[in-house]
């Protein structure tokens, strides 16, 4: 009877909550959803190779304006590099869209308020911009593409279901929208296929968000909450920072986690190091790192997620100690 009304209590706290966030959750699904029927990712991406320069910083923005998440984001890149994409831009996408994406702005705006949520999208750009950067400095001192890849990569495209490389073969071909597409549906068909698709995929991570925030919030001890989350102790933000590394937390369950705290006066360095560490460093992309590259590039892309979060984590910490 006591678990049958424990399990009962954390139902209803997760409906509540929810409940809460669902036209939030709807509105930036459907904007994904838009995105993705009128492929703006798609023509920013086939134009990247040609920006010499600035394609850094348009590989911030489509990383950030893109709905992928890391998994989702890595084999594309994979794809452009060996398209001809220099590696700085290839880091910046790599980098900034695990970060941010339309869902991502809208639920943070919900979850944690405007000011959170701005705050989160500056340091996505940061981010990309930060890892192209340092990366483009390391080019101009002898990094070479050619070099980190442990093998070389067959020829081919990555949506053949024959692509030998299985770690990088794509399966969109089997996802709804694109069969919709292939049999001549109209415009708003593939929308709603789309946005059917967004909404599973975002959907999860929201309801596992919620689900680890709740239990946090009945189970985990107060004083270990304030320690981590409310002190803004440098040590605390180092070691959640260092933490969340192993942790598969994507930006949607970020932000849902934290919203279960909002009550709490959080210190701006701990969300900031939750809200980026986490999803930046996600397990998967780095076992794929690992698989497919050399150490030094591992290191580089880790070295990279972990210092532009601590850099991220101060600064966002010095605007309260400024007073803004």
């Amino acid at each position: 009877m006591a678990l049958f009304h424990e399990v009962s209590a954390v139902g209803q706290d997760m409906l509540a909550e929810i409940g809460a966030i669902w036209p939030y959750f709807a509105l930036g699904v459907a904007l994904e959803a838009w995105i993705r029927t009128k492929k703006w990712h798609l023509k920013i991406r086939r134009a990247l190779t040609r920006y010499g320069p600035w394609a850094v910083v348009v590989a911030t923005v489509l990383g950030i304006v893109s709905p992928l998440c890391a998994c989702g984001i890595l084999p594309l890149t994979i794809s452009l590099i060996l398209g001809g994409l220099p590696l700085a831009p290839a880091m910046s996408l790599l980098v900034a869209s695990p970060l941010m994406s339309p869902a991502g702005y809208t639920l943070a705006v919900k979850n944690l308020g405007p000011f959170w949520a701005n705050a989160e999208l500056a340091a996505a750009v940061f981010m990309g911009l930060f890892a192209g950067g340092v990366t483009h400095w390391f080019e101009t001192r002898g990094l070479r593409l050619e070099t980190l890849f442990r093998k070389e990569l067959p020829k081919g495209n990555f949506h053949d279901p024959d692509y030998p490389e299985e770690i990088l073969r794509c399966h969109c071909n089997e996802m709804l929208s694109k069969r919709v597409e292939a049999r001549g549906g109209n415009p708003l068909l593939v929308f709603l296929a789309k946005a059917w698709e967004g909404g599973v995929k975002v959907g999860k991570y929201v309801l596992i968000g919620v689900l680890i925030e709740v239990l946090a919030r009945r189970y985990v001890p107060n004083e270990w909450i304030d320690r981590l989350l409310v002190s803004g102790d440098p040590l605390a933000v180092l070691g959640l920072t260092l933490a969340v590394v192993p942790l598969h937390i994507t930006q949607i369950t970020a932000s849902a986690i934290l919203f279960g705290f909002s009550d709490l006066a959080i210190s701006r360095a701990a969300g900031m190091a939750f809200l980026v560490g986490g999803p930046v460093t996600a397990l998967p992309v780095m076992g794929v790192f690992l698989t497919l590259f050399k150490p030094k590039m591992f290191a580089l892309y880790l070295g990279l997620c972990l210092v532009g979060t601590l850099i991220v984590a101060t600064a966002f910490q010095a605007t309260a100690w400024l007073g803004i």
